[in-house]
């Protein structure tokens, strides 16, 4: 199930950002408000409660809500063992209709790589405390499992 994954995500100066996450051949471009809270902090918050031996309760299935009004979008994190996870995006629009419009599977660790290549290259993303936190976090977490996948 490895799958190459990609993430973007940049500030814009109206308020907004905008990004990309590519699982595989399935993208998902996005816009999403930072006004009232920072989508990209929320999005890492709910990567980090599912996985293993970081979250000090880890959850096996967690969701957030990123905001592109009047649209929004619900990211679904699903683990489904130890090493892989499902990401399902839906859409409600200003219509109330909740529509699925992307559902892929990767494997964890390139979920996470993907996403500490995507804000290692931005110094203003990580120049919020917690996301540069979590960053930190995975990168260590990173670190460790392939030192103990490689003295398997």
């Amino acid at each position: 199930m490895s799958h190459n994954v990609k993430f973007q995500y940049k500030y814009l100066d109206n308020g907004c950002a905008s990004g990309h996450i590519c699982i595989g051949s399935h993208n998902f471009e996005f816009l999403c408000s930072y006004l009232l809270n920072n989508p990209l902090e929320e999005l890492l918050n709910a990567v980090y409660q599912i996985v293993p031996n970081l979250a000090s309760f880890p959850r096996k299935k967690i969701d957030f809500i990123m905001l592109d009004e009047p649209i929004e979008y619900r990211w679904e994190f699903e683990l489904i063992d130890e090493r892989n996870v499902t990401l399902t995006i839906y859409v409600k629009g200003d219509d109330l209709k909740t529509e699925r419009i992307f559902i892929n599977k990767c494997q964890l660790n390139d979920l996470l790589k993907a996403l500490v290549h995507g804000i290692e290259r931005d110094a203003e993303l990580r120049s919020n405390e917690n996301i540069e936190q979590i960053y930190k976090q995975f990168k260590l977490y990173l670190k460790v499992t392939k030192i103990n996948q490689g003295t398997e």
